[in-house]
């Protein structure tokens, strides 16, 4: 028998990675996009696009949650702790799933944040198993960093977004905090 299986998506390129393993191992994936963190919202809107650009290539069910509900987001998640706003932050989206998972009649959910080298992998594992005990349904445990460069250069052959940050409006002030680019120098030339 075919376990069903629903995944987080938090983006198209790193879905690509944990699709493919999944389907090796003879899991049957379906989709779940919710992502209220992602600012701002021209960008939301941008990994949405990119989401339905591989659905169009490598097909299976995908829900798409397109409310970008980042004010009652920030005001459910925000903790001036750095480390406590990313666990506040996942484990509300991966509470959202699993239950999305336990109401859809799926056996187990697992999530794509599992394929970042830049999240903390045991916290998000930590809390998915616990917003999978809260749902009544077994949190698929894999470990898909291993994928992910590949994934994002498949992203890349392809023409799919890949965005430059994480999502939230932290991220993105972390990932460009240093950098010149876009700044107004004087003299009538942009850096």
């Amino acid at each position: 028998m075919v376990m069903k299986v629903l995944i987080h998506i938090c983006c198209a390129p790193c879905l690509i990675g944990p699709l493919g393993a999944l389907r090796a191992e003879g899991i049957e994936p379906a989709g779940f996009f919710y992502n209220p963190n992602i600012h701002p919202l021209l960008e939301f809107r941008k990994r949405i696009k990119g989401l339905r650009v591989l659905m169009e290539r490598d097909p299976i069910p995908v829900e798409i949650d397109e409310m970008y509900g980042l004010e009652q987001f920030i005001c459910e998640t925000y903790n001036p702790d750095p480390k406590k706003r990313c666990e506040r932050c996942h484990a509300h989206r991966m509470g959202v799933a699993a239950m999305k998972a336990a109401r859809g009649g799926f056996e187990a959910f697992t999530s794509t944040l599992l394929g970042s080298p830049h999240r903390d992998h045991e916290m998000v594992r930590a809390l998915g198993e616990r917003a999978a005990a809260q749902a009544g349904i077994q949190f698929l445990y894999r470990d898909f960093r291993p994928l992910s460069e590949a994934g994002h250069e498949e992203a890349r052959r392809r023409g799919i977004y890949l965005q430059p940050y994480c999502g939230c409006c932290f991220s993105e002030y972390e990932r460009f905090r240093d950098t010149t680019r876009e700044l107004y120098r004087g003299g009538g030339v942009p850096t």
